[in-house]
């Protein structure tokens, strides 16, 4: 028996398939970037298949080829946050973050086994969701990143736990460069567990409509050339040596292995703040739980809306679309370690936990 939601503009179309329950993202032309509207839906929908006893499995994807979920709706939240003094400033980037926290952990920790097939662009709050389900699957159109340095912000939506649980140095590496990461990226780093494409997604949701469990599906094993990428990228991050960013950067800066030169390509145009800050942020959660990172992001995103860089970032890229962000620092090493270290400060008023759910 198959049943769902049938409205077109829903913004999570809803599709029951005997044990499995479908639910797809369902803002096309904001490539599901997370506003709050979409962020609750997606909320409800998971309650509700938590609540229903006769579903075995989750099923997470879009109903767009084109992006799983581009991120969070930042353009909107900088609109939202424009004009109010620095405390109501936090306290509505602290709304927001903490709705769209609440739900990472949701599906991190979810009762239910989920599957999250990445489509096409996973960015930031995107890559949030994905990280957490039991069964990560991509396919040739997938492309990920974490490109908050690019609007002043840092990678957030626990970040610094799941990019850094298969290798820390890749983690970092990624999140201080906000470079993107193909299929077999993903492959290689074990970000994903499986590639698929449209037929095979058929038959896996057949199983599972079947009763089947996501941990007892056929996936196909990684090619060859997947293998081979990974030694790839061992033998680069081992060339990296002492932990010191400054030294990172020259190596990764001269080296001639693609990603590195895709990731200090993206140094060209970040915040050195955010690329300072992230190396300091990773590291102080090198050996946090997802909730625990959640946690700590959640401080530091709502204390960054009454920062200038973040407002002066979204108005480059997202709203004046010049492309010419005037940032503070020219350079990581002129960045003060106190300015960073305020980005920890408790906040000025009651605040939500990110719990696990019941």
């Amino acid at each position: 028996m198959t049943t769902g939601n049938n409205n077109d503009n829903a913004l999570v179309r809803l599709e029951r398939r005997q044990a499995l329950q479908l639910i797809r993202l369902n803002r096309p032309q904001a490539l599901n970037a997370l506003n709050l509207e979409l962020i609750e839906a997606l909320t409800q929908a998971l309650q509700q298949a938590f609540d229903d006893d006769s579903v075995r499995s989750i099923w997470l994807e879009s109903t767009t080829e084109k992006a799983f979920c581009a991120g969070g709706d930042v353009k909107a939240l900088v609109t939202d946050v424009t004009g109010h003094p620095a405390d109501e400033q936090r306290r509505i980037g602290h709304r927001y973050f903490a709705a769209e926290y609440q739900l990472d952990a949701m599906i991190e920790h979810s009762p239910k086994p989920i599957v999250a097939y990445g489509r096409g662009l996973v960015m930031g709050g995107g890559w949030g969701l994905f990280a957490g389900a039991d069964l990560r699957l991509v396919d040739h159109r997938s492309r990920f990143a974490m490109p908050e340095l690019q609007i002043g912000l840092f990678p957030d939506v626990g970040a610094g736990h799941f990019l850094q649980k298969p290798d820390w140095r890749a983690g970092t590496l990624i999140g201080i460069s906000g470079m993107h990461l193909t299929m077999k990226d993903l492959l290689a780093l074990q970000y994903a567990h499986a590639e698929t494409d449209d037929e095979q997604v058929a038959a896996l949701q057949a199983s599972l409509a079947a009763g089947q469990l996501p941990h007892q599906l056929e996936l196909t094993e990684p090619t060859h050339e997947v293998q081979a990428h990974r030694q790839a990228w061992q033998q680069a991050l081992d060339s990296l040596g002492d932990p010191l960013l400054n030294d990172w950067m020259t190596v990764v800066r001269n080296s001639h292995f693609a990603p590195f030169q895709a990731a200090a390509e993206q140094w060209r145009t970040a915040s050195a703040l955010s690329i300072a800050h992230c190396w300091y942020h990773f590291k102080r959660l090198r050996k946090a739980s997802r909730l625990q990172a959640l946690a700590t992001d959640l401080v530091v995103a709502s204390n960054l809306c009454s920062e200038p860089e973040f407002a002066e970032g979204v108005r480059a890229l997202l709203i004046d679309k010049d492309k010419q962000p005037q940032w503070l620092y020219p350079q990581v090493e002129s960045v003060p370690f106190n300015l960073i270290e305020r980005f920890y400060r408790p906040l000025p008023f009651e605040t939500a936990s990110i719990e696990q759910p019941v």
